[in-house]
């Protein structure tokens, strides 16, 4: 955390004096912003920190002056993110079909099972108790939450520094988890938003209904 704070406050406060000086320009400043977040978790790790909560602590400090920067600071970060996202997807899709070679067992599937349901469903509505959100709403946040990236990336360093039966069972109960849970939101995240729009929940603001098309004026009689 150490290593985040430090560099995401000063990396936005030397981007923000620099654009105030003029010294750099927007452009300048959107190559500049993917940088951050490789430093703080090279700084975190040089001092035996976790390198992906310092940048991710970067980014925290570094938001509040992203729109001083300009409206599309960030849209370098935003697409190298999706790229960087992608390749987790790929390594992470070699990875499950070496180890699912061999066949998968129910512990793996019922541990799965597990995770997407109580596991999943009963800390978000104990986090949520006491705010303006319904039951219907809580239950839709817990079912429908993240589809497990981080999950991909942490099993995946586990991977490389396990050994043997360990890393195997990692890989083994991440893939299932995260398999498990893009089918199962896949089929059932539409019918879930369907039914939020025939059940408008308190508070929700009513959808404005689609403009009626303007009739045509009626044409001159020609002279």
């Amino acid at each position: 955390m150490l290593a985040g704070t430090v560099l995401g406050y000063l990396g936005a406060f030397l981007m923000r004096r620099a654009l105030e000086s003029g010294r750099a320009r927007p452009a300048g400043l959107r190559v500049s912003a993917p940088a951050l977040p490789f430093l703080a978790y090279a700084a975190s790790v040089l001092i035996d920190g976790n390198g992906f909560v310092a940048a991710s602590v970067a980014g925290l400090w570094f938001a509040g002056t992203a729109s001083e920067l300009g409206e599309h600071t960030l849209d370098l970060v935003y697409d190298i993110s999706h790229l960087l996202a992608l390749a987790v997807w790929f390594t992470f899709g070699t990875v499950v079909a070496e180890e699912f070679s061999n066949g998968i067992t129910p512990q793996v599937v019922g541990y799965a099972a597990l995770v997407l349901t109580v596991a999943r469903l009963v800390p978000v509505a104990a986090a949520l108790t006491g705010t303006v959100f319904t039951w219907a709403e809580r239950g839709a946040v817990g079912r429908l939450g993240s589809r497990g990236v981080t999950s991909i990336v942490f099993a995946t360093l586990a991977y490389t520094q396990l050994q043997g039966d360990d890393a195997a069972f990692v890989v083994n109960a991440t893939a299932a988890t995260v398999l498990l849970s893009v089918i199962l939101h896949g089929l059932t995240a539409e019918p879930v938003a369907r039914w939020f729009a025939r059940n408008p929940q308190p508070g929700t603001p009513p959808v404005p209904a689609p403009p009626t098309p303007a009739e045509p004026a009626p044409a001159e009689p020609a002279p």
